[in-house]
């Protein structure tokens, strides 16, 4: 879904709310609050006054006023659901993500309006994140998001910041299905307790065959099930024994944080992580837009 197909399919604040209405309440309009149908007609003033009133609706059972953004990512908000649209149509068609400045120029809002829409917008895909087992041949690894070390910082008289697995960089897991869908989030530790847990909780450890790197952590999946290890200092592919599409998701990931993003918070960074999982996962789809609607 381009910019122009959004522009032309949702051209003003009604036929945004029209569409959303027929797809949560395509039986019937239901009381978000008591769940009841026993619902008044909304109200369409379009006075100046009144903004904010154009499809709300009255239950009268438990004599709530609502509106069918109520409960979702659109919920309070003041903002043309037309901007709201475009917005979702740019960050779902961004390759390398986007920023709140460059939404903001595209939408013609202030930085830290754009960055609120950004953040629910992300919170929503992190939410819609997949909860299936992933099954059959995957594969698992783990990645830092964080600066180089600075040349200055490489002088004979310092010692190099560390890199790899002794950095003090926040520290991501994954592990993807090939040809199928990833699971990715910020690592609690990455002990082997910790990787087994996360295994455990996102791969169907009976049906599955688990590849991954010469990493010692990884050792403890091997009781649990089909183990294959690639020994990276050796080299990279052996047959169907490889981490080459988990590493190319991680290429993804770290493509938006050098491109656009350049530094993520610790608290933001599950958010930058949830919204490269659903675009991936849904890179098949030439639906995306709708299906996140």
């Amino acid at each position: 879904m381009n910019l122009i197909e959004v522009m032309a399919r949702f051209p003003d604040q009604e036929s945004c709310l029209e569409h959303l209405e027929r797809v949560r309440w395509h039986s019937g309009v239901i009381c978000p609050h008591c769940e009841s149908s026993h619902i008044g007609p909304k109200n369409e003033t379009q006075d100046i006054g009144e903004y904010g009133r154009i499809g709300r609706y009255n239950c009268y059972d438990c004599k709530a006023s609502f509106k069918v953004t109520q409960g979702t990512v659109f919920q309070g908000t003041k903002i043309e659901l037309q901007k709201w649209f475009l917005a979702i149509a740019l960050i779902l068609n961004a390759k390398k993500s986007l920023s709140s400045y460059q939404l903001s120029r595209d939408l013609n809002l202030t930085q830290k309006t754009a960055w609120f829409i950004l953040c629910r917008i992300r919170a929503e895909m992190a939410n819609k994140t997949s909860s299936t087992l992933l099954k059959g041949i995957v594969e698992a690894d783990e990645t830092y998001l964080g600066g180089k070390p600075r040349k200055e910082n490489k002088k004979a008289d310092r010692e190099p910041a560390p890199r790899g697995r002794g950095t003090s960089k926040t520290a991501v897991i994954g592990a993807v299905e090939r040809g199928g869908q990833v699971v990715a989030e910020v690592a609690k530790g990455l002990t082997g307790r910790d990787i087994l847990e996360f295994i455990r909780r996102v791969v169907n450890v009976r049906e599955s065959e688990l590849m991954t790197d010469e990493y010692h952590a990884y050792n403890a999946l091997s009781s649990q099930m089909k183990h294959e290890v690639i020994h990276h200092q050796e080299q990279y592919v052996a047959g169907e024994k490889h981490t080459n599409t988990i590493e190319g998701f991680w290429s993804l990931l770290k493509r938006a944080w050098y491109g656009n993003h350049h530094h993520y918070s610790t608290g933001y960074t599950p958010l930058y992580v949830a919204e490269r999982c659903y675009v991936y996962n849904n890179r098949h789809r030439e639906t995306i837009f709708w299906k996140f609607l």
